[in-house]
């Protein structure tokens, strides 16, 4: 997913810092298979100086979230996983993957033909499932998930009011 560059000349560095590459709206991200993963991606979004503090902040919320989901809920093999942060000019890109399995592609296949359902209360676990799910279709413009056979992609785009 992330592009081999040398230090400085990408969108990355080996440390996962986006470069700060004048004209480019693109930075990526590395994370482990694990919890670190979360505030890892929190201190990334910190670093993104192309991004409003109110861009910035649903980033965090709606990325959190996904990322957490897929610690939680899916299964992250050895190469952790890929984030890439896309600004254009009328709206803004998350971009998260992992290698593929057969859980996300059945999540992917309910959310596809509207058979996955919203938030509900699990009685046996005492706890709320969905209210995640929901959050980010709420703050998104769009969220699309997609299963591949290497790369399952969960895309989040984000519509930019117009400046004045």
């Amino acid at each position: 997913m992330s592009r081999e560059s040398p230090p400085g000349t990408g969108t990355h560095n080996p440390a996962g810092r986006p470069v700060r590459t004048p004209g480019r709206r693109v930075a990526d991200l590395r994370l482990g298979r694990d919890s670190p993963a979360v505030p890892a991606f929190e201190e990334f979004t910190a670093t993104l100086e192309f991004l409003s503090s109110g861009e910035r902040s649903v980033l965090t919320i709606a990325g959190d979230e996904v990322i957490e989901n897929l610690i939680t809920h899916g299964e992250v093999g050895p190469a952790g996983i890929a984030v890439r942060v896309r600004k254009a000019p009328d709206r803004l890109i998350l971009s998260v993957l992992v290698e593929s399995h057969s859980r996300f592609a059945d999540f992917a296949g309910e959310v596809a033909s509207g058979e996955l359902p919203g938030p509900r209360y699990n009685t046996e676990l005492r706890r709320w499932h969905g209210l995640g799910l929901t959050m980010c279709r709420n703050l998104a413009s769009r969220v699309s998930y997609r299963a591949g056979e290497l790369t399952d992609r969960v895309i989040l785009e984000f519509t930019l009011s117009p400046r004045p």
